[in-house]
Formats: structure tokens, sequence, C-alpha cells
């Protein structure tokens, strides 16, 4: 046997060994507050072809025991068996680190070998926790309804048959983070509330599962806005350039009345000439 053979056998049955000391029991949650307990692995082999052939259970002197799929999917308890430590030549490890709410995916025994030396799963969790600190202290800009109407029609563009949703619009706005937030209800509740208005006004419908549909109305809606915006803008220019004139014109006045002052200053205090002396003498 090649010495590179055996070593990858090596640090394959290592990697097996770690995983199903802790191995995940068959039926979990993933979803909170029940998975910030969960710290366990899934072992899967991967066949050279990439398909998920095996669900790995138990480590056994001839090999480890689990669970055989054909489908790729389903692991049945009647398809138990056996697979040798001389045929891990033919699979890849595919490792599932279900760790306190998260679910880490690794395939292959390098990268799962540096994210368990690091320990990339606590450090990863660690700093998205400082992250989301600093996010639940950070006050959030509310959106306005033409915002709002804007990102709608952006979307139906793409999708003609996009629904919004209170949950979609937090999320584009302000990323998933928005649901660990203290003030999630309030922030659900303000545009459920907008959503609703703007399917008062004509802009929206009522879509499946309590999304909302653009309707055509939504476009002389936002061109309308526009408009007002453009008025706005021009006449905030208008105003800036009076209001630069003025200030232009002012320091000229001022400039124009300095140097008349100084003028009529030199004048009075001019000394008399010289022979006006001689003839005063």
């Amino acid at each position: 046997m090649k010495l590179t053979t055996r070593i990858r056998r090596y640090f394959m049955w290592r990697v097996c060994d770690i995983s199903l000391r802790n191995i995940a029991p068959n039926v979990f949650t993933t979803s909170r507050p029940k998975s910030l307990q969960n710290n366990f692995y899934s072992l899967y082999f991967i066949d050279r072809d990439g398909i998920t052939r095996f669900l790995a259970s138990e480590m056994r002197p001839e090999g480890v025991s689990g669970k055989w799929s054909t489908s790729a999917a389903n692991f049945h308890a009647n398809a138990e068996c056996s697979v040798p430590y001389e045929a891990f030549d033919h699979f890849v490890v595919d490792i599932h680190y279900h760790y306190r709410g998260w679910t880490f995916y690794t395939r292959g025994v390098p990268m799962f070998a540096l994210q368990y030396v690091i320990s990339y799963p606590f450090l990863r969790i660690y700093t998205e926790r400082m992250i989301q600190a600093l996010f639940n202290l950070r006050p959030l800009a509310r959106r306005d309804r033409m915002k709002v109407l804007s990102y709608i029609l952006r979307q139906t563009i793409k999708d003609p048959k996009f629904h919004a949703h209170s949950t979609s619009v937090l999320t584009h706005f302000y990323s998933a983070r928005w649901v660990l937030r203290k003030d999630h209800l309030e922030l659900m509740t303000y545009y459920g509330l907008l959503l609703d208005s703007l399917k008062h006004t004509g802009d929206l419908a009522a879509g499946d599962h309590g999304g909302y549909l653009m309707k055509p109305q939504a476009l002389n809606t936002i061109a309308a806005f526009q408009r007002e915006e453009r008025r706005h803008r021009d006449n905030y220019k208008i105003q800036r350039g009076i209001f630069g004139l003025t200030v232009v014109l002012t320091l000229v006045g001022i400039a124009q009345a300095v140097t008349g002052g100084y003028q009529m200053w030199a004048t009075y205090n001019k000394p008399p000439a010289i022979s006006d002396r001689s003839k005063g003498q």
C-alpha cells in the first residue's frame, strides 16, 4: 500500500472518528430557539460520481456502519450496511455540523481538518453575534412609500409574478439581521401598514399567501412623484443660484463702500503741497 494512500485513509478515519463521537439524532430541529442547543454532526459519504450514497452512524472494527441510499436522498432503516476502511478511497466525506442554530457544510478531509483546528464554527458565530449586537444598537430609518413602491417595481420588472411581503421588504432594506432585533415586530407592523396603504390607493393588489402584486396604477404614482422631485430639485437649484448671486452682489457692494470710504479718508488727510508751505513761510 502506498504511503499517500495510508495517510489519506488515516485522516479520513480521524474525521469519521471525530464526527461520530457526537452524531446527530434521527430527528432534530433547525429552528430557533431549540436549535441553539444543537452540537452534533451528520456524516455522509459521496461516491466518485458526486452522489451521496451513505449516512454514517457508528465506527466499528471492520469499518463504518450506517445506511445506504440508492436515490441520494432517502436513507431507510432497512438499508443498513457497512463501508470497510479499505474502501475509503472510493468516497469523499461530506460533514454537516449543526452547532448553536447554525449548520456548517464541509466537503473533504482538508477543509474539515482546517476548520476543526482553528475552531471556525465558534469564531464565525462569535463574530456574527458581535456584528448583530452592533446592528441592534443602530437605529433603522424607516423607508417611505415611494422607496418601497420603487423596490416592488424593480422586482416586478424582473419577475412579473413577484409578491411583496413585509418580511421580504424588510430583508431587502435591512438584510436578514432585522429578525433578531427587539423591535422586529414593530418593523413588521409598520411595513405591513405601509403595504396596506399602497393597496388602498390602488398601487398594489392582494396576492397569494398574504402578498401584494403591483398594479399598473403604480407607474403613474411613481412618475408623478419623480416629476415632483425634479421640480423640487430645480427650485432648490434656482434658490441656491439666487442666494449665491445675492452673496456676490453683497460682497461687491461692501468692496465698493470700503473703496469709497478709503478714497474720502485719503483726500481729507492729504498733506499740503510744497509751494503752499513756502508761501506760508
